[in-house]
């Protein structure tokens, strides 16, 4: 396990409560919220979700970013990633990352990088655990010319909150 301490990713804190945030529900989603503001946002992220519980508080954010219009290749998509894993890198340590493509897949051609992505047949995600959390980012697609990288962290109440919520809907049956 790294020992860096985590930042407060984009200034929020693991347990802050729904009425220190700015959450508009999720339809169908219990405890699961799109933040209309962060208190850090970055620039590379247009849009910030969080499971908020009623007694567990924050417990999971992650930060989509913004489109990036690119090649079948993925060559932009892959350098944004590639950027924000130096970063990441940078303050939480050496990342496990995964870049494969399923097996048997159709979308086995370099030029087929953005169609194996789209098709959720290809993953590039890179991981690490720190003491608060774990983090993950990710490149998603779209499209087959246009994707995103997002960035997830799961702090530790989050298997708390989970069941949380879980109780929480079961009382809806």
């Amino acid at each position: 396990m790294n020992n860096k301490k985590i930042p407060s990713p984009f200034g929020l804190n693991m347990g802050m409560l729904l009425d220190q945030l700015d959450g508009i529900p999720i339809d169908n989603s219990p405890g699961k919220y799109i933040l209309e503001s962060v208190p850090k946002p970055h620039s590379a992220f247009q849009t910030y979700a969080a499971q908020i519980g009623m007694n567990n508080g924050l417990s999971w954010v992650k930060a989509i970013g913004i489109d990036i219009e690119t090649s079948s290749f993925g060559f932009e998509l892959k350098s944004a990633f590639d950027k924000m894993k130096e970063k990441l890198d940078k303050a939480y340590g050496k990342s496990e990352l995964t870049d494969i493509l399923i097996h048997d897949s159709i979308w086995n051609e370099p030029g087929d990088w953005m169609s194996g992505l789209n098709n959720k047949e290809r993953i590039l995600m890179s991981e690490w655990k720190v003491d608060l959390c774990s983090v993950a980012l990710l490149a998603a697609a779209s499209d087959s010319n246009t994707g995103y990288i997002a960035i997830e962290y799961e702090f530790s109440n989050h298997e708390e909150c989970e069941e949380e919520i879980a109780a929480l809907e079961d009382g809806f049956l």
